[in-house]
């Protein structure tokens, strides 16, 4: 009897500390990182520890969380380190051959060491059945209500005054950013950011895949995304005029951000230069890759469904028919160099392909044809690398803090209603286009298989880096990446499964798309999960050290960056108190895109 307490209290003690990460024994300067949440039991599972060259690591065990028995074991595979992240040493467990559902952790152990993971679950539809729904509210709680939908009924134009319209709804950019924006840097040339169409165009998308997966867990989730969807295309109705395009963006300045000092803004185009007359409104409009692109082809999505919001169907289809058709003609002077480029290629085909999709209009599949082939051939070699995408006409290589993976997503897209030959075409680059993905992120050490990249700097140096250069066009514009993540998981995914086949490299690919995932979701060297609600370490916006904007639950925010100062280094979270200047969006800021990229990319998870 006296045995048996003695062992209830030993597994108590055990608990507690694993719970804590205090295990008598455990090393303080060690750390087990990985999923928050956790994995599918047919998926990839990996977790690194973290420490110092001081530690050696030789076995670990994964154990029942609530028996701790051991049911899988393995050896600890030494990685070192990273570029020049710090004075981290890595180690990778590797555990995907285990395959039962349940809660667990991970006991690691070397010599004179030990270091114990906090529990997390092996679950089918584990990121649809634990995250999708706190995605759905938080775009619902970023609709622009209130007083602001108020002001928004009768908003004035930037220098224009007298003008004004109806432009309500829709949603706010951003943790601290009231406005409401189609893309926000239209100053830039290849870094136009997909923004509040994308929300729309993605939320159409997973409502389809839902669909496609034909189960009953899914039919309240759906009935909740088509209202979202519907409520986004309702606001890019109100914000066409008749004549152009699409207003970009509703301003929100200052600190107040006072309802009644909101307006909407100018664009950088170069409409001076257009041989037509064109309305004073286009002024204020939208380029394809400055939104038009998506918010066309989220319209298009809205015409063909049966279900509708404020607008009927066809009210829907004609916008997105109106602004194509004046975009096709005149979008290079929407443009703020009066040249188009990769960015306008992607969402000029995805609004052609949306048209052809819901009308089945010739005219539409000769324009998505053109766009498809103009893509292709923006697969491009320097002396360093081979089939990276091509920004320009010459060979500038193409990066992108948002949309990286949104070039291959627009061609699958189109390949399901091309042609044959097109297809086979479309099939044939964008595998080339993912093994250079695969290639580059796996050319250095990179324990977290973090998805590198090719930049090209303001001095036109290139190199493959980790994270978006700090000295870009944008030059003030860089922060954490978890929507250029998002992007590229949703591209790895659609392409493994139109390679599902070809099974080593399908396998690659969900591997890299599981990497990308599990870095948001905590195992990343900060052990911080960046979606709001779930997992541990949420990170909380903090503007010049106040905590005035609070994040939201299903929010994802900025993310991880290159160090401060060192671009070979990483950086998360630095204070206020040490930069002493406005650094603190760059990190810990929700904003919109991270999560239309997250809600599209988790669908696409098959088990």
């Amino acid at each position: 009897m006296a045995m048996h307490k003695l062992t209830i209290l030993t597994l108590s003690l055990f608990a507690l500390c694993v719970s804590c990460k205090t295990h008598p024994g455990t090393d303080p300067g060690l750390s087990i990182l990985h999923n928050h949440l956790g994995y599918y039991p047919d998926g990839h599972k990996k977790a690194i520890v973290q420490g110092t060259e001081f530690h050696d690591l030789n076995t670990f065990e994964l154990r029942d969380a609530k028996t701790h028995e051991v049911v899988f074991s393995g050896q600890v595979e030494k990685s070192g380190t990273v570029d020049h992240w710090k004075n981290w040493i890595f180690w990778t467990l590797e555990f995907s051959a285990f395959d039962r559902e349940g809660k667990y952790f991970i006991d690691c152990r070397g010599n004179n060491t030990r270091v114990v993971s906090q529990p997390f679950i092996i679950q089918h539809d584990l990121l649809e059945r634990n995250t999708l729904s706190d995605i759905i509210y938080y775009f619902k709680c970023k609709r622009a209500v209130g007083a602001f939908e108020k002001a928004d009924k009768n908003i004035p134009f930037k220098d224009w005054p007298e003008k004004r319209v109806d432009a309500h709804g829709g949603w706010m950019d951003a943790t601290g950013d009231y406005s409401k924006a189609l893309s926000h840097l239209s100053s830039s040339t290849y870094f136009n950011p997909q923004q509040l169409p994308l929300v729309a165009y993605n939320l159409f998308n997973v409502y389809r895949e839902l669909e496609n997966k034909q189960s009953t867990f899914y039919t309240q989730y759906k009935e909740r995304i088509l209202d979202e969807a519907f409520y986004g295309a309702d606001y890019l109705v109100r914000i066409h005029p008749v004549g152009s395009s699409f207003y970009q963006n509703i301003n929100a300045p200052g600190k107040e951000k006072a309802p009644e000092d909101r307006y909407i803004s100018k664009t950088n185009n170069t409409l001076e230069d257009c041989p037509d007359p064109l309305p004073v409104e286009a002024w204020y409009c939208a380029s394809y890759r400055s939104g038009a692109g998506l918010s066309i082809a989220a319209l298009a999505q809205a015409g063909g469904m049966s279900y509708h919001g404020d607008f009927d169907n066809s009210t829907y289809l004609k916008v997105a028919k109106e602004a194509f058709d004046h975009l096709n003609r005149f979008n290079r002077y929407y443009t703020n160099n009066g040249q188009e480029n990769i960015v306008d290629d992607y969402c000029a085909l995805i609004a052609a392909t949306e048209l052809f999709r819901t009308t089945g209009e010739n005219a539409y599949l000769k324009v998505a044809n053109v766009r498809a082939e103009s893509l292709i051939g923006r697969l491009g070699s320097d002396e360093r690398y081979q089939n990276y995408w091509v920004a320009d006409d010459t060979d500038r290589p193409f990066f992108h803090a948002a949309d990286a993976g949104l070039v291959a997503v627009s061609l699958l897209h189109f390949a399901e209603l091309a042609g044959p030959d097109m297809a086979s075409k479309i099939f044939e680059t964008v595998k080339k286009s993912l093994e250079f993905e695969l290639a580059i992120t796996n050319e250095v050490n990179n324990p977290f298989g973090y998805a590198r990249q090719y930049v090209q700097d303001i001095d036109s140096k290139r190199y493959s880096s980790f994270f978006f250069p700090h000295r870009t066009e944008t030059r003030w514009w860089w922060q954490g990446e978890d929507a250029r993540l998002g992007s590229l998981v949703t591209a790895a995914k659609l392409t493994a499964r139109a390679f599902a086949e070809n099974q080593a490299f399908s396998d690659q690919l969900d591997r890299y798309a599981s990497d990308q995932i599990n870095w948001i979701l905590g195992l990343n060297p900060f052990d911080v999960c960046m979606l709001t609600g779930t997992g541990r370490n949420n990170p909380e916006y903090m503007y010049l050290g106040s905590w005035e904007y609070t994040a939201t639950p299903g929010g994802i925010c900025n993310g991880i960056t290159a160090g401060l100062s060192d671009s070979t280094d990483i950086d998360f979270q630095v204070p206020y108190e040490e930069t002493g200047t406005d650094h603190d969006w760059r990190w810990g800021e929700q904003w919109i895109p991270h999560t239309a990229w997250y809600i599209y990319a988790i669908s696409l998870f098959q088990n």
